[in-house]
């Protein structure tokens, strides 16, 4: 499945540089433009931490040079991938918080973001995007996707033993998903929420083994004061729009982290502009992961206490919630349509919509 996905990435980046010149020959572009143009996918969240399964889609971003904008994206990059025999169920979600084209490649799922930064030409050799000049002169929707890659990027320098930090995520990530308290869209952590939680931990105990890393995290997140004015850092908040010498617009006020009454969870991106992962948790939900912190504060402590003589061991930690068996009431939300394209734009949007209803 790795080299699936290794695969899939690699032909990502050949159609997005085909896509860019074929653009730049529809625009009129000279010669020395279409030739030296480029594109280049990122590749950020679970694949890039090193802790996909083989279930998770790959989350990438085409950084495209300032004269290839959203409305190529959107209007002829779909068309060129759904002329690929390995594309099926391709979809453009245009009014998500981060816009972006969701397929799936060769059996793969790709959640693909665009950004378009202030340069003629994107080499494929570019490595990095840490540098905060990249953000000069992008708009609100590409400054939302490059957070994406410069976030992951960030947790990943922090953390002082990869391969611990790799391990307790993967835990974290199981137990999260079993308990049913993983979903950004429910209200709960999402996947860069739980990585910086996990990577706090490894950072303020960079000499401890998985086992005990996990008994901490239990600990310590359970027994935290959660408030709006006290949220979960990697390093400083890195939101002073004068620490950079450009412009960069807020439109909604999400860009910028700042202390909000109504953030019940705070859990910081460690890249500038620091932006708060975490403003769908409310009260309920907030309450529910505190319990399954408390309950799996119980199970770890109990196993590394009583050592090989525990009658509980390691699989009791992620067990699944008894969803169907823990309340009376449900309310399910059918989503009906015409056809499979339309369906999964409606999808999305009912999906984008589900805060608002609970």
């Amino acid at each position: 499945m790795q080299e699936k996905r290794e695969w899939v990435s690699t032909q990502l980046q050949k159609i997005i540089e085909d896509w860019i010149r074929q653009c730049c020959i529809n625009d009129g572009m000279d010669q020395e433009t279409i030739d030296n143009s480029g594109g280049k996918i990122f590749e950020f969240g679970s694949y890039r931490l090193g802790v996909h399964t083989p279930g998770t889609d790959i989350d990438a971003l085409c950084v495209a040079p300032k004269h290839i904008n959203r409305s190529h994206f959107f209007s002829i990059l779909p068309e060129k991938l759904r002329s690929c025999s390995d594309v099926s169920k391709l979809v453009t979600v245009e009014d998500a918080y981060v816009p972006c084209i969701k397929l799936i490649f060769s059996g793969v799922d790709v959640d693909l973001l665009f950004a378009n930064i202030d340069t003629r030409s994107v080499s494929r050799d570019m490595e990095s995007l840490d540098e905060d000049y990249i953000l000069r002169g992008c708009d609100f929707n590409s400054i939302k996707s490059l957070n994406g890659r410069r976030a992951t990027d960030a947790i990943l320098k922090v953390v002082p033993n990869l391969r611990n930090f790799q391990l307790t995520l993967r835990c974290i990530k199981l137990w999260a998903k079993n308990r049913g308290v993983y979903s950004n869209v429910m209200g709960f952590c999402g996947g860069v929420a739980w990585a910086i939680l996990v990577a706090y931990i490894c950072q303020q105990n960079p000499n401890l083994e998985v086992c005990q890393l996990l008994e901490t995290f239990f600990k310590y997140y359970r027994l935290r004061t959660w408030r709006f004015d006290n949220p979960i850092v990697l390093g400083e908040i890195l939101n002073d729009r004068n620490s950079v010498s450009f412009r960069i617009d807020d439109p909604d006020g999400r860009l910028f982290y700042r202390e909000d009454r109504r953030y019940l969870f705070p859990i910081i991106t460690p890249a500038f502009p620091s932006m708060n992962s975490t403003f769908n948790v409310n009260q309920t939900t907030r309450n529910n992961m505190i319990t399954e912190f408390e309950k799996a504060m119980e199970i770890t402590h109990h196993i590394m206490q009583k050592g090989v003589d525990s009658q509980i061991t390691w699989k009791r930690l992620f067990k699944k919630f008894p969803f169907f068996k823990a309340y009376q009431y449900f309310i399910e939300v059918q989503i009906l349509s015409a056809t499979e394209d339309i369906h999964q734009k409606w999808k999305g949007r009912v999906e984008s919509l589900i805060m608002q209803l609970l």
